[in-house]
């Protein structure tokens, strides 16, 4: 129902359905990330990867030959300045062996921007030394002074650090050795809170380019910091959608390299994506019979949005159809048993207050017959580990189906059988929120897109893909890092951000919320994050309704709007909408009906200088 309350009051009356939730309250699986002992010293553990090149130069962003190799590490910080103290220990524990008779590993503290005259792009660091190997995978360093400023450490400080990474193999007189792939590598820098635990995105650098305001923070204590050269640029700002969480913990920080072999491999030939690394040959043949591509990461190439041919030209790879009621093709519509074409745009014009026309463009796209059937654009993927950490009360909290509230916006929670124990719970993932977990996201997507069975969806009761396997690949859909805001203290992004909320577009799209304390990861509990989504389905209008012939044809799930301003950077141009129809966020405005058709209203009617706002807002998301 869209506006005018509910038909029936007794409606308003009646409790939400119940749903299981996806996790049972309990204990992490590692145990919380910040302790203070009885002695005052605050214990802080993290994990990371291993890195090509330093955090301002090229390639920093990429993953190297073999990095899901035994390449990543876990690291303590022992911060005894809240003791009343002047020291901080780092623990290094690699989970390959250092180089024996290489370079010591060696550990670098206290960033110095703009160093030795070149410019803010450049940096030493005041302290440079080695780390002490106390055991065969532990080394370690107490840093005893602020070298930065040439003080005490005191409470508050932000204390940065790089490791210098040479694993076994780097000599050739190494008993053992990593194997193939480098040996010698850059870490992140780690900023950590001094007094406080925990690292953060936070910067004492004065160019403002690596400390985003605790606003801009969307992911919580797992946003990636924005690391960009002196003049904003992004570093390879085509995977901004590839790092991994920031306070990841070990061993979930191998897992996800592991699983991110598994998402670029082609389970044809066992090829990874990146011809650099080797073949897997334990998942080659592993695919169809029937698919719709060969690897995860060709339609989520470098984990972003889908995008569409010119009508006309080639099949179209990153969208697929999910049919309904064709017992010829099943389910999902693949090309081995008709290639999907776009064939023309439907256009029409919007006039705006000032005069600005804009085109609207619908795909039409044809598989050879008439089909009742849902486009589906493939999805970013940042952040869905926090979107399944989120209470299912604090959803259904902000239900409204029969909209008892009045203010035209009513929100209806999807309820799905979990299809490992029948139970219903709430559906978060997918564009009707069909998918209750994380899990079974990728499990779908393997048996509906590559034609690859697991235990949750087998064939004649047999798995191609391991447990251990899937798991691999849902632990790094869980923690791929949301990027924080961009120019998020500009005055006109301010002013667009204060407008979303007056519009209204913050009743669908939930600027903050908080994970609850349920989820297995300690790193996604308890974190405040602004996904802009309330994880419902809207009714959306006529105009954005599927060919599906269903109920709700014109039910979308709120689709989450971090990272929204990266899509042209990550994917290379910009389709938005469950089919790609928009090709800028404000198409994707202007094509919203239904419960959303008030706000377009307003949107179409503002000033230009107030529309502008409001897209600059939405382009620094």
């Amino acid at each position: 129902m869209i506006g005018g309350g509910p038909t029936d009051p007794e409606q308003c009356n009646q409790a939400a359905s119940a749903v299981v939730p996806l996790f049972a309250p309990g204990p992490s699986e590692t145990g919380p990330i910040v302790v203070q002992r009885p002695d005052g010293v605050i214990v802080t553990t993290a994990s990371g990867r291993v890195r090509p090149r330093h955090e301002r130069e090229d390639r920093f962003m990429q993953y190297e030959s073999h990095y899901f190799e035994h390449r990543s590490f876990r690291f303590t910080i022992e911060d005894r300045v809240a003791a009343g103290e002047s020291s901080i220990k780092v623990i290094y524990e690699p989970i390959a062996d250092p180089s024996t008779y290489g370079p010591t590993t060696n550990f670098r503290a206290w960033k110095l921007y703009g160093s030795a005259g070149n410019g803010p792009q450049y940096y030493t660091f005041a302290d440079n030394g080695v780390l002490t190997q106390v055991a065969q995978r532990r080394l370690e360093k107490t840093v005893t002074r602020n070298a930065r400023e040439s003080r005490p450490i005191k409470v508050g400080d932000i204390f940065d650090f790089e490791f210098g990474i040479f694993l076994a193999g780097f000599d050739a007189a190494d008993p053992t050795s990593i194997g193939d792939g480098a040996k010698s590598y850059y870490s992140d820098t780690f900023r950590y809170q001094v007094g406080v635990g925990g690292l953060t995105p936070e910067t004492f650098d004065t160019t403002g380019l690596l400390g985003p305001v605790e606003s801009a923070r969307f992911g919580g204590g797992l946003t990636v910091p924005h690391i960009a050269f002196a003049d904003g640029t992004p570093v390879d700002p085509e995977m901004a959608f590839s790092q991994l969480a920031l306070n990841t913990q070990s061993p979930h920080q191998q897992l996800a390299l592991e699983g991110r072999r598994l998402f670029h491999t082609r389970f044809d030939t066992g090829g990874h994506s990146e011809p650099y690394n080797p073949v897997f040959r334990e998942q080659a043949g592993k695919l169809g019979p029937h698919f719709n591509t060969t690897s995860c990461s060709a339609c989520h190439v470098h984990n972003g949005r889908g995008t569409l041919p010119e009508p006309g030209g080639a099949p179209v790879e990153s969208l697929v159809l999910k049919l309904y009621g064709d017992d010829a093709y099943g389910s999902q519509l693949q090309p081995q048993e008709a290639p999907l074409r776009l064939v023309r745009y439907e256009t029409r014009q919007v006039s705006l207050s000032d005069g600005q026309v804009v085109t609207l463009k619908k795909p039409v796209f044809d598989a050879g017959r008439p089909l009742q059937a849902s486009p589906r654009l493939a999805r970013q993927l940042v952040g869905m580990g926090l979107l399944e950490a989120i209470d299912e009360s604090t959803i259904l909290a902000r239900a409204d189906e029969h909209d008892c509230d009045g203010d035209g916006i009513s929100g209806r929670a999807q309820q799905v059988k979990d299809p490992v124990t029948g139970e219903l719970r709430l559906g978060r993932f997918g564009w009707k929120a069909e998918k209750v977990s994380v899990r079974h996201q990728v499990a779908d997507a393997l048996d509906a897109d590559l034609g690859v069975t697991t235990s949750i969806f087998p064939r004649n009761g047999a798995a191609e893909l391991s447990d251990d396997d899937l798991q691999r690949l849902t632990v790094y859909m869980q923690l791929l890092g949301v990027l924080p805001q961009r120019n998020a203290t500009d005055p006109k992004v301010e002013r667009g951000a204060a407008l979303f909320a007056s519009i209204g577009c913050s009743g669908c799209h939930v600027t903050a919320t908080i994970t609850g304390n349920s989820h297995p990861f300690e790193e996604l509990r308890a974190q405040k994050v602004r996904p802009f989504t309330d994880l419902l389905l809207h009714d959306m209008g006529p105009d954005l309704a599927d060919d599906s012939g269903r109920p709700d044809a014109s039910e979308w799930r709120t689709p989450p709007l971090w990272g929204v301003g990266f899509t042209r950077e990550v994917s290379g141009s910009v389709h938005l909408l469950h089919d790609g129809r928009a090709g800028s966020v404000l198409e994707a405005i202007l094509w919203h009906g239904g419960e959303a058709k008030p706000m377009r209203d307003t949107v179409v009617a503002l000033p230009k200088d107030s529309r502008e706002a409001l897209i600059a807002f939405l382009e620094s998301l």
